[in-house]
C-alpha cells in the first residue's frame, strides 16, 4: 500500500504528505515475521498504520491464557485508544504476523497544530475523526459477534462476514487467536466447526482454510432462535 493510500492522508497531496512525514516525525519501519512492534504493558508514544503485511493484536492475562486477539491487515491502524486516552501501558501486545512495513507517528503532533498552522496538519486531525468513527463503527459489529446468541451463531455470523459472498473463506488467525477473537476455547470452536461440517454447511480443507457449501443453511443458525 502507498503512503496516500493511507486514510490518514486523505485529500492531500504528495507534497502535503511528504511536508507532513516531518512534521509529525513519522517513521516508515519494517519488522519480521513474529517480531513484536509493542509489548504488552510497553508506554503508549505512537499511533501505527499498516502499509504493508498483517498484525495480531493479543492479550495474555496473568495465567498465561491468550483472552483477546484480533487480527489486522494492511490499512489498518491500531494503537489509538491507548494513546489518547492517556494509558500508562498497553492493556495488548502487537505482533507482526508476516513481513510487515508499519508507518508510526509521534503523538505530539496529534494535540496542537504546528507554528506555520498548515492546511494539511487540519486535514489530517480531521481524518483521524473519521478513522475513530469508523473504529467505533467496527467495535459496534464486534459487539454484535460476541452478543449475536450462542457460539454456533457467533461462529456462523463470523464465516458469514469473513466469506464476503465467496465459498472460500481464509480464516486470517490460528484456531486458538480466533477462539480468543470469539470469546470462547479453542475445543468449544472446533466441536461447533465440526458440528456445521457434520451438517454439509461447510468443509474444513485445512488449516485455515474454509468452503461454505450452504450459504442458506448457514444464515439459518445465524437466524436460529434458542428454544
Amino acid at each position: 500500500m502507498k503512503m496516500k493510500e493511507l486514510s490518514l492522508f486523505r485529500d492531500l497531496s504528495e507534497e502535503e504528505i511528504t511536508r507532513s512525514m516531518g512534521c509529525s516525525r513519522s517513521v516508515v519501519q519494517e519488522y519480521k515475521k513474529n517480531e513484536y512492534i509493542f509489548c504488552q504493558e510497553d508506554v503508549p508514544r505512537k499511533l501505527y498504520f499498516i502499509l504493508k503485511g498483517n498484525v495480531l493484536l493479543g492479550q495474555v492475562n496473568a495465567m498465561g491464557r491468550q483472552n483477546y486477539a484480533e487480527y489486522l491487515k494492511e490499512g489498518q491502524s491500531f494503537g489509538e485508544k491507548d494513546l489518547f486516552l492517556e494509558h500508562s501501558a498497553y492493556e495488548y501486545y502487537a505482533l507482526a504476523r508476516t513481513k510487515t512495513t508499519i508507518l508510526s507517528v509521534s503523538s505530539h503532533f496529534f494535540y496542537s497544530t504546528c507554528a506555520k498552522n498548515c492546511a494539511y496538519h487540519k486535514k489530517i486531525i480531521y481524518n483521524m475523526m473519521r478513522i475513530f468513527a469508523n473504529e467505533a463503527d467496527q467495535m459496534s459489529k464486534k459487539l454484535y459477534l460476541l452478543t449475536c446468541g450462542t457460539l454456533r451463531q457467533r461462529v456462523s455470523y463470523y464465516l458469514m462476514q469473513q466469506s464476503g459472498g465467496n465459498p472460500q473463506v481464509e480464516l486470517t488467525m490460528k484456531r486458538e487467536e480466533l477462539a480468543a477473537h470469539l470469546n470462547t476455547t479453542r475445543p468449544s470452536l472446533s466441536r461447533e466447526l465440526s458440528y456445521l461440517q457434520e451438517c454439509g454447511v461447510l468443509k474444513i480443507q485445512g488449516r485455515g482454510r474454509i468452503a461454505i457449501l450452504d450459504f442458506g443453511r448457514l444464515q439459518d443458525e445465524i437466524d436460529k432462535v434458542e428454544e
